[in-house]
């Protein structure tokens, strides 16, 4: 009577299963039925997981879509993304990807959330080492803390900048606060190096 109640579990086996069987539909991605892909995949994914995310490129690269499985910065997230992405299949027409990935300098562009528009050289900051991790404080041009569309507009600079692993796991605590000029500021661009050179990070 429970199990009939209640169901059973749904799987990461049960995610690539449905997902292998509608993947024609998110090769193709067509703009007329783009909301209700998207909406059935989220409801999928979240019965993994209600705070798994996910994005997928808008070309194909190198003749496959890449389908990018994200925790969205929420480290207790982690771990079933990692389990998804080893255990997925291997599908024909896509590219399996945990975590948001850094992009090259020279591609990293502006972000538009909601009304904020943030670019690398409106973001600055200074670090202190802390252990195995970096404490930062981001200098936003035209930050404002009564909303909170700037914070994540900023986490997902971030994630564009240095990868949403390295976020979670090399990054401690990070303030925010209005950008005003001083030669102690570091450009958001040099913090990829910075953390290579100065941090392993923490285990998941």
């Amino acid at each position: 009577m429970f199990k009939k109640l209640f169901g059973k579990n749904y799987t990461v086996a049960d995610f690539w299963i449905w997902f292998e069987k509608n993947s024609q539909d998110y090769y193709r991605l067509r703009e007329e039925n783009l909301n209700s892909l998207f909406n059935k995949l989220s409801k999928q994914l979240s019965k993994i997981n209600e705070d798994l995310a996910f994005e997928f490129s808008a070309d194909f690269i190198e003749g496959k879509r890449e389908f990018i499985i994200s925790a969205d910065g929420i480290l207790s997230a982690f771990p079933d993304v990692i389990d998804l992405v080893e255990n997925a299949p291997q599908l024909e027409g896509f590219k399996i990807i945990a975590f948001r990935q850094k992009s090259a300098v020279d591609d990293i562009s502006t972000i538009e959330y909601e009304d904020i528009s943030l670019g690398p050289d409106d973001v600055y900051f200074t670090y202190r080492k802390n252990g195995d991790t970096l404490d930062i404080v981001l200098y936003l041009r035209g930050y404002d803390s009564d909303f909170e569309e700037w914070e994540n507009a900023a986490f997902i600079l971030l994630d564009t900048v240095i990868g949403e692993y390295d976020v979670a796991t090399k990054i401690g605590s990070i303030d925010m606060l209005p950008y005003k000029e001083s030669p102690n500021l570091k450009s958001i661009l040099e913090l990829p190096s910075l953390i290579d050179k100065e941090v392993t990070g923490i285990s998941l």
